[in-house]
């Protein structure tokens, strides 16, 4: 057992120093220099992401529509900077320094000398390409131009900027300043030295990049989707939140995926379903997300209400009763029967090799350089136990022929009108093979 662990955590050491090596990048391909960012949108996720920079020194300018925003975005940083030193990590000097190298502003015409800009507005894409477009116009010929988002078409995006070579992905994790994980999407027309440079940067400002291409969510939310998709499909069947979360949380899992939405917000989660949809590139599955669909109609928002898959008191989640009788009245209305019995295998296999599934999906469309990129986005950026080495490993430890067994198993057992439990080509021939592929 001691020796699988070490082999996992190997694994996972080595594979986050291969995320940053980018297969096909022309050798010698020199890097533009970041002397300043600009960070459009003060929320919680743009003041940390501006965090990260001024922690690395790096000068930053936070832009918003309203004084008022602003002003409580830049109080924010300023708390999260001064409780950091109130425990000792930082001095009321470093605070002083960092909040030095923040300034707010109303105006885009400001980021006009700098050399990078995120966008971290609202996951809406009329409303990413309605701040893209500005920045296309404010910004020097030269400047990158990010998007933070975490699920819509990063091509589509670039395009609003009218110089698409310079745009590319940043999906940063939620805490931004905290979460070590960053997702680097490249689009179809971003220049290497751009994709380059974002790569060389999260280095900088301590982050573990990993490069996937564009789609409906990247490496990290395309798995999660499916991930979530049956977790809800569970509840329809009468599965709690709390079974759900314990079976994966009794594997390694830091958070199982109920608390998981309701602490990253499941209004957040529910707009990500719906721009899915509203793009024409959704499922049409009406059962699909309908738990997540109803709570967000019905104002349960997870932990910023104190009501979601859990009722909170302060941060501790308590069973909820009703959401029991919620998600019974959801499977009626489609057809799906409450089961008197399921068990934690099943949610575990449910969950997971679903998920595992999509990973090999990722693999064979080339969204993903590598495997081991798979496992780095999922131990880095979503609490997958590093002692199993990641999704992708832990699925060749189980043994591949096992995992298609049971996605076939459940394929025959649920049905398969959607294509939900379709086997990966590449999983079932790497199966035959018994090995993950390079």
């Amino acid at each position: 057992m001691t020796e699988n662990h070490d082999a996992a955590l190997t694994h996972v050491s080595q594979a986050e120093r291969e995320a940053s090596h980018i297969p096909g990048l022309p050798a010698g391909t020199a890097t533009r220099q970041i002397r300043k960012v600009g960070v459009i949108g003060a929320g919680t996720m743009g003041g940390g992401i501006a965090m990260n920079f001024a922690n690395a020194g790096i000068p930053v300018i936070l832009v918003e529509a309203a004084q008022e925003a602003l002003d409580r975005g830049l109080g924010l940083v300023r708390r999260n900077y001064e409780n950091s030193a109130s425990r000792g990590r930082i001095t009321a000097d470093d605070v002083a320094a960092r909040m030095g190298l923040l300034s707010g502003s109303l105006d885009y015409a400001d980021l006009a000398d700098c050399d990078m800009v995120i966008e971290a507005v609202f996951e809406d894409m009329a409303l990413k390409q309605s701040v893209l477009a500005k920045l296309g116009a404010a910004l020097k010929p030269e400047a990158i131009i990010a998007t933070n988002t975490s699920t819509l078409d990063v091509d589509v995006l670039a395009q609003a900027t009218g110089r698409p070579e310079v745009v590319v992905g940043t999906h940063f994790f939620s805490p931004a300043n905290v979460m070590r994980l960053l997702e680097v999407v490249r689009g179809a027309k971003t220049a290497p030295d751009v994709l380059a440079t974002v790569v060389a940067l999260a280095g900088v400002i301590g982050k573990i990049p990993v490069v996937s291409g564009v789609c409906y969510g990247f490496i990290g939310n395309r798995m999660a989707e499916v991930y979530m998709r049956e977790t809800e499909f569970l509840l329809m069947e009468g599965a709690s939140p709390a079974q759900i979360d314990g079976a994966v949380q009794a594997l390694g899992m830091a958070m199982g995926p109920c608390r998981m939405l309701d602490m990253a917000g499941i209004d957040v989660g529910a707009r990500t379903v719906i721009e899915w949809k509203k793009s024409g590139a959704g499922p049409t599955d009406p059962a699909y997300r309908a738990v997540v669909d109803h709570l967000f109609a019905i104002g349960r928002h997870g932990q910023k209400t104190a009501l979601g898959y859990y009722r909170y008191n302060g941060r501790d989640p308590e069973p909820d009763a009703e959401l029991a009788a919620i998600t019974r009245k959801i499977g009626d209305d489609h057809g799906i029967a409450a089961r008197a019995s399921i068990s934690d295998q099943e949610i575990v296999e449910r969950l997971l090799y679903s998920l595992i599934n999509e990973g090999f999906q990722i693999l064979e469309e080339g969204i993903a350089y590598r495997a081991g990129d798979i496992d780095v986005v999922w131990t880095a950026g979503y609490g997958f136990p590093k002692a199993l080495g990641g999704p992708m490993y832990w699925a060749q430890t189980l043994g591949l022929a096992q995992v298609l067994d049971r996605i076939k198993h459940y394929a025959a057992q649920r049905g398969n009108d959607h294509g939900y439990w379709t086997p990966s080509a590449l999983l079932a021939r790497m199966a035959k093979e018994a090995v993950l592929p390079a």
